[in-house]
């Protein structure tokens, strides 16, 4: 499955906004320097990655399960400073984000689909994830 293909798929699941939903978050993403890699499976999805071994953000399925990452490498653990961030912010916001189960050790998932999220408020967590990430392996 190709990226327009997930993102047709998308809108035939949860309509029109649940792909606009995805697309913008793509594009930010793509601003950003992320990578946007159609995910497989028997759902599908979008997984936003960074950095040359693709180092895990977040990923959207086909059916707006959010998942948040906290591990975002997935055969390391994450140094505890870099998962205290991303937890920080996510207990800090819980009210905006809400995950299945807190704290997360390697990812979550959030209650609502993504078109019932403010897209600012995953735009906020990117911006957090993605800012301890290149400190944590870029610095």
């Amino acid at each position: 499955m190709d990226k327009l293909q997930v993102l047709q798929d998308a809108e035939k699941k949860g309509g029109k906004a649940r792909r606009d939903a995805i697309e913008k978050l793509m594009i930010f993403a793509r601003e950003k320097g992320c990578n946007i890699e159609a995910g497989g499976g028997r759902i599908g999805g979008i997984n936003f990655r960074y950095g040359g071994i693709g180092y895990a953000i977040m990923d959207i399925s086909t059916e707006g399960d959010v998942k948040l990452y906290a591990q975002p490498h997935p055969n390391k653990t994450a140094p505890e400073a870099l998962s205290n961030t991303i937890n920080k912010y996510l207990a800090d916001n819980d009210e905006k984000l809400k995950l299945k189960s807190h704290p997360i050790n390697c990812h979550g998932l959030l209650n609502q689909k993504v078109e019932e999220i403010e897209r600012s408020e995953l735009i906020s967590f990117f911006e957090v994830a993605l800012k301890a990430i290149k400190d944590t392996y870029y610095s």
